[in-house]
C-alpha cells in the first residue's frame, strides 16, 4: 500500500473504513463497478492513473470473500449480489400492497396485507390477510376508501402474529410495490419493532418504473396505469386486488426492460437506483441512522466527510423528508449533493412554523453552498398593489416590499394560475399593466392594451385619477373577498353575448369568469391581507409550548410559555404594541419572517398549532393556556 501513498501506520484503519464504504456503495450497484469508480470514492488525485487505482482496489479487496472481481467485465461486485445475477425470466419477486389506518407508519397501523409471488412474468402464490390495528378501530375515511370496517378486523390477528408468516412468504425475493416507499416504510417500521432489524430486501417500485419506461405519461396512479394497459380494476383499494394490478404492471415493465436490453435482475436493480435524470444515488449515510431520526418537525443539516456544512432544510416530519433524498426520484442536482453527504444532524422543533423560522435563521447565518443551488420548496407568490401610486397596478411577486402603502395578499403557490387570474382582473377593470410611474399627458400615445380596450389608459388622460381609483377600490374589494359584484357582471355579460350569438365574446367572458372564480375562492380562503394579520400562534404541547405574537403581519415576539406568568407577559406585550405596529412601517428585516408566517398560515394542518385571533389590544392570558 506504500505506493498508493497511504502511511503504513494507518493502513489497517484505512482498510476497514474503505471496505465499509465500498461495501455500502456496491449494495446499490448489484451489477458491479470498475476499479476507477471505486478508488474515486476513496482517494482524490488518482483518477488519471487507472493502473494505480486498479492496484489499490485489488490490494484492498483481494482475498475478502465479500467481494468478487469479474475478469471478463473488469467489475467488482458483492458476493451476495450473485443470487440476483439471474435473467429476468428466472427472477423471483414478491409484489406487495398494504392497507393502513393512515399515511404515517406506527405500531399496529397496517390493517391488510396482500401479496403475490412471481417468477419472471408469471404469478404463482398469493398471501392475503386482514390485520387488527392498534386500538382495534378503522378510521371512517379509511373505511370509505377501502371498505374495510372495524367489524371486519375485530377478529383478525395483530401484526405481531401476521408478520412472521409474511416474512417467510416474502423471503429474500425482490419486494415490488406501487409507490414502494410507502409500503417499505410501514413494513420496515414493523420489522424493526418486532424483529429488531429492518427490511433488507431489494426493492422495485412500479410507479418509478412507469416514469423510466413511459416518460410521456402524466398520470401514474395505480388504477390509471391499469386502465391505460386495459387491466382489470377489480379489488381496487384492497390489498390483494392492488397487489395483482401492481404485479401485472411489473410483468409489462419487465417486457419493456427486456426490449431495452436489460435482461438480468441485477442490471434492472442497478438501473432502478438511478435518479430521474439518470444519475446514480451514492449513499454514505446508513439506513439505520435515518431510521433513528424522529418523526417530529424540525431542521436537518447535511455535512460532507470532513464535517463541512452542505445544506440546511426543514421538514414537517424529519425522518420522511431526510429519507426522500435517498430515493431514485430525486433530481440530478440533488443526487449530486447527496453523493457528498456523510452525516445528517437533526434539530427537532415544536412545530413546522418554528422549523421554517429556524431554517431561515440558520441559512442566513451559516450560508450553506447547496442552499443557493437547490430550492427547498415551491416559491410563494404575493398579489401586490402599491396604494401610494396615483395609478396603482395589480402585480404578482415572490418578494414582499418594505415600502409603505404596499398591499400584499397571499401567499399563493403556483405562478401560472395566479398570473392568469390577476391578468383577467386587470383587464376587466381596465387597470394598467405597464411598469413605472405615470406622467399623464393628452399627447401621450396609448400602448396596444389601451388601443384594444384592455386598459383605461390613464397615461393619456382617457380616465382621471378619481375614476381610476374607483376601479382600484373594486379590485381591492374583490381581493378582500367581496367578489360577488364582479363575478355577477361577468356572468351576465357572458349570457348576453351568448344570447346574441357572439360566441367568441361569450367564450372570452367564460374564461375570465373561471379564472376570477378560482382567484376569489383562493383569496377568500386566505381571508386577509398579510399586513392585517393580528393573532397569537401557540405551538407545542403540555409544558413545552410557545407563543408567537403576530401584529400587523409582523412576527413581533416569540415567548416560551413555561409558567403562568409568561402568558401574562405576552398579553402585556400585545396591549403595549398592538396600535404601535399598526402605525409602524414594515422594515426590510421583518419581511422574511412575515413571508414564513403567511405561508405557514396558508398551509398548516389543523394539529400544527392553535390560533388566537386579536380584534384589538386585549388578550386574555387564559386563552393561551387552554
Amino acid at each position: 500500500m506504500a505506493e498508493a501513498g497511504i502511511p503504513g501506520a494507518n493502513q489497517r484503519h484505512f482498510g476497514i473504513s474503505a471496505k465499509q464504504k465500498l461495501y455500502q456503495f456496491l449494495c446499490s450497484r448489484p451489477a458491479g463497478a470498475d476499479a476507477g469508480e471505486l478508488v474515486g470514492l476513496l482517494l482524490s488525485g488518482v483518477g488519471s492513473d487507472p493502473e494505480l487505482g486498479a492496484r489499490i482496489v485489488r490490494q484492498l479487496l483481494d482475498g475478502d470473500p465479500n467481494f468478487i472481481f469479474d475478469a471478463d467485465t473488469a467489475l467488482w461486485r458483492l458476493a451476495q449480489s450473485d443470487r440476483i445475477r439471474v435473467s429476468l425470466d428466472q427472477a423471483e419477486f414478491t409484489v406487495v400492497d398494504l392497507e393502513t389506518t393512515g399515511g404515517r407508519a406506527g405500531p399496529g397501523t397496517i390493517i391488510e396485507i396482500g401479496a403475490y409471488r412471481m417468477v419472471g412474468r408469471r404469478l404463482t402464490e398469493s398471501f392475503s390477510t386482514l390485520v387488527r390495528p392498534n386500538g382495534g378501530v378503522v378510521p371512517r375515511f379509511i373505511t370509505g376508501l377501502t371498505s374495510i370496517t372495524t367489524e371486519m378486523v375485530r377478529a383478525a390477528p395483530p401484526i405481531e402474529d401476521v408478520l412472521p408468516a409474511f416474512r417467510e412468504f416474502m423471503g429474500e425475493r425482490v419486494m415490488v410495490a406501487h409507490n414502494a416507499a410507502f409500503d417499505f416504510g410501514f413494513l420496515d417500521f414493523e420489522y424493526r419493532r418486532i424483529f429488531g432489524i429492518g427490511l433488507a430486501n431489494p426493492v422495485l417500485c412500479t410507479l418509478r418504473m412507469s416514469r423510466r419506461f413511459m416518460p410521456s405519461l402524466k398520470r401514474r396512479r395505480l388504477d390509471l396505469l391499469a386502465e391505460h394497459f386495459g387491466l382489470s380494476l377489480e379489488g381496487r383499494h384492497r390489498g390483494l386486488g392492488d397487489a395483482r394490478m401492481a404485479a401485472e404492471l411489473l410483468s409489462i415493465f419487465l417486457e419493456m426492460a427486456a426490449r431495452m436490453g436489460i435482461t438480468r435482475l441485477d442490471r434492472l436493480l442497478d438501473d432502478h437506483h438511478r435518479g430521474l435524470a439518470g444519475m446514480r444515488i451514492e449513499r454514505h449515510v446508513p439506513p439505520d441512522e435515518i431510521a433513528a431520526i424522529p418523526h417530529a418537525p424540525g431542521v436537518y443539516l447535511m455535512r460532507n466527510e470532513r464535517g463541512d456544512l452542505l445544506y440546511i432544510g426543514k421538514a414537517r416530519r424529519l425522518r420522511e423528508r431526510v429519507s426522500s433524498y435517498f430515493t431514485a426520484s430525486v433530481k440530478a442536482r440533488t443526487a449530486e449533493m447527496v453523493s457528498h453527504v456523510y452525516k445528517i444532524e437533526t434539530r427537532p422543533a415544536r412545530s413546522p412554523l418554528e422549523a421554517a423560522l429556524d431554517e431561515a435563521r440558520l441559512i442566513r447565518e451559516l450560508k450553506p453552498p447547496y442552499n443557493r443551488m437547490l430550492k427547498s420548496a415551491a416559491p410563494a407568490y404575493f398579489i401586490k398593489l402599491d396604494m401610494m401610486d396615483e395609478f396603482p397596478r395589480v402585480t404578482i411577486s415572490t418578494r414582499m416590499s418594505a415600502r409603505r402603502g404596499v398591499m400584499h395578499l397571499g401567499p399563493f403557490i403556483g405562478r401560472r394560475g395566479i398570473e392568469h387570474s390577476v391578468r383577467a382582473l386587470a383587464r376587466i377593470l381596465g387597470l394598467r399593466t405597464c411598469a413605472g410611474k405615470l406622467a399623464p399627458s393628452e399627447d401621450f400615445s396609448q400602448c396596444i392594451y389601451g388601443q384594444m380596450g384592455h386598459c383605461t389608459a390613464p397615461c393619456n388622460l382617457s380616465i382621471d385619477a378619481e375614476k381610476y381609483a374607483e376601479r382600484v377600490r373594486r379590485a381591492v374589494g374583490f381581493l378582500r373577498g367581496r367578489s360577488g359584484p364582479i363575478l355577477g357582471e361577468l356572468a351576465r355579460a357572458r349570457d348576453q353575448a351568448a344570447a346574441a350569438m357572439r360566441f367568441e365574446e361569450a367564450a372570452r367572458f367564460r374564461h375570465h369568469l373561471e379564472a376570477l372564480t378560482t382567484l376569489a375562492h383562493r383569496a377568500t380562503r386566505l381571508s386577509q391581507v398579510v399586513t392585517e394579520n393580528n393573532l397569537v400562534i401557540v405551538t407545542g404541547e403540555a409544558a413545552d409550548r410557545a407563543a408567537h405574537v403576530v401584529l400587523s403581519g409582523r412576527l413581533a415576539m416569540t415567548r416560551h410559555l413555561e409558567t403562568g406568568d409568561a402568558a401574562g407577559e405576552v398579553a402585556a406585550f400585545v396591549a403595549g404594541n398592538y396600535d404601535r405596529y399598526k402605525l409602524k412601517s414594515v422594515e426590510r428585516g421583518e419581511l422574511e419572517a412575515m413571508t414564513i408566517v403567511a405561508r405557514w398560515l396558508r398551509e398548516r394542518a389543523p394539529d400544527e398549532g392553535r390560533l388566537v385571533y386579536l380584534a384589538g389590544p386585549q388578550l386574555d392570558p387564559a386563552a393561551l393556556a387552554s
